[in-house]
């Protein structure tokens, strides 16, 4: 249990610098995940709805509303 206490307290540690680093470009680690999702995905960086809700395993509704948030905090998400 000491091991599992240890690691849960590293991860919350790992977590909060993460998201730290996401303050400054206004965006959740929830956005990050589609614009990285995006730029795995090789030029020109894109990929149709369907493939990237597949690829980030959402439904299509939470896909849209981070590609929403993304488009109305401009980032080009198109």
């Amino acid at each position: 249990m000491g091991v599992i206490e240890r690691l849960s307290r590293l991860a919350q540690h790992v977590e909060r610098a993460i998201q730290a680093e996401f303050i400054p470009l206004s965006i959740t680690p929830g956005e990050f995940d589609v614009l990285a999702t995006l730029r795995r995905s090789s030029a020109p960086y894109q990929l149709n709805p369907t493939l990237l809700y597949q690829a980030l395993m959402l439904s299509s509704g939470a896909m849209t509303n981070r590609l929403d948030r993304l488009e109305n905090a401009a980032w080009n998400v198109q």
